[in-house]
């Protein structure tokens, strides 16, 4: 393997709405004073398998996960709390969206 092997995570932080991109795999989402939304690529048009972890520093604001097309655990949304570090995994099945771990 070489240096340049894709096999390490990267992360990037926002303090806007944003959509991952597939070089994303962690989004930290800096304090801010309102909620956001963080827009995540299609489950059709993603890998099998494919995960992302989104997590938020601030208490005061909420975070929500939606996809351009497709469910996350069956619904259209996934809103993380307004509280301190609060996040999500959340892995596709070709089709939707999967939460692996909240935390």
């Amino acid at each position: 393997m070489s240096g340049f092997d894709n096999t390490s995570e990267t992360v990037r932080t926002t303090a806007v709405a944003t959509t991952l991109t597939a070089n994303d795999y962690d989004l930290y989402v800096a304090a801010q004073a309102g909620n956001i939304v963080i827009t995540v690529p299609s489950g059709a048009l993603t890998i099998p398998g494919r995960t992302y972890s989104v997590t938020k520093d601030g208490a005061a604001f909420t975070v929500t996960l939606t996809p351009a097309a497709g469910l996350i655990n069956g619904a259209a949304t996934l809103v993380l709390a307004a509280s301190a570090y609060h996040g999500a995994q959340i892995v596709t099945d070709g089709t939707n969206w999967i939460t692996k771990a909240l935390f």
